[in-house]
């Protein structure tokens, strides 16, 4: 990442290629992914008897770990490429330097910003994934509207991590571990904070209730973890 010294935090923004993402790789690198998840999305669809299979309570997860596992962790892995050279060469410090205010908007702006791609991305794929139970009905909408509390919560983790740790590869452990124990364990270890919920089919399997707490407590995990990165980056 270049170092500019600006007398404002206006620049910063207006600079944005400049300053945080020469060339463009991290964006080029997010649309990358995204393309090959559409790629996967055309020639690998959910099967036609995707709903019918759910309700008999079976665990898709051939099918659904793609959305509830594979995509939230590659959204993570950008987000700690997004802010990978902050923290191993201490440019965290300039960033914290020129911010005035009491919440660290260039980091929330940075983050929000690959997050909003990744998760609109993933949704537009999402529909074509799971087409086979009618391509833009109702349930094609929910069943790709219900992976995106995973890729927040990942990735709001991951930034609560580099920004309290200060660490890359402190954070890349966490999230490894919460990731496999979670994906290995079926969702049995994390219960109700778990991403599994799909792929192990909670809604079905426990109950409809149990699936959308689960569901509000990641997105409100999610904003509390952004909240307190925000809150705690914003002074040195």
């Amino acid at each position: 990442m270049l170092m500019f010294s600006f007398k404002n935090n206006k620049p910063l923004y207006d600079n944005y290629f400049k300053i945080y993402d020469v060339k463009s790789r991290k964006f080029k690198l997010t649309f990358l992914l995204l393309f090959v998840i559409f790629i996967i999305s055309i020639i690998s669809p959910a099967p036609m008897n995707y709903l019918q299979s759910i309700k008999e309570e079976m665990k898709l997860k051939s099918c659904d770990n793609l959305y509830d596992y594979i995509i939230p962790l590659s959204a993570s892995f950008i987000t700690i490429y997004v802010f990978y050279y902050d923290y191993k060469n201490k440019i965290y410090e300039l960033i914290t330097f020129y911010n005035r205010n009491n919440f660290n908007y260039i980091i929330f702006y940075r983050w929000i910003t690959y997050i909003l791609i990744f998760t609109m991305g993933s949704f537009v794929t999402g529909l074509i994934y799971y087409r086979s139970v009618g391509f833009l009905s109702i349930s094609n909408l929910i069943l790709s509207l219900r992976f995106i509390p995973n890729i927040l919560f990942l990735c709001s983790l991951v930034l609560l991590l580099l920004t309290i740790t200060k660490n890359v590869y402190a954070s890349l452990f966490v999230l490894t571990s919460y990731y496999s124990i979670d994906l290995l364990s079926s969702g049995r270890i994390f219960k109700i904070v778990s991403i599994g919920a799909s792929s192990n089919n909670f809604y079905y399997t426990i109950s409809p209730a149990y699936f959308l707490v689960n569901r509000f407590i990641l997105l409100l995990l999610s904003c509390i973890f952004v909240y307190i990165s925000c809150k705690s980056s914003s002074k040195l």
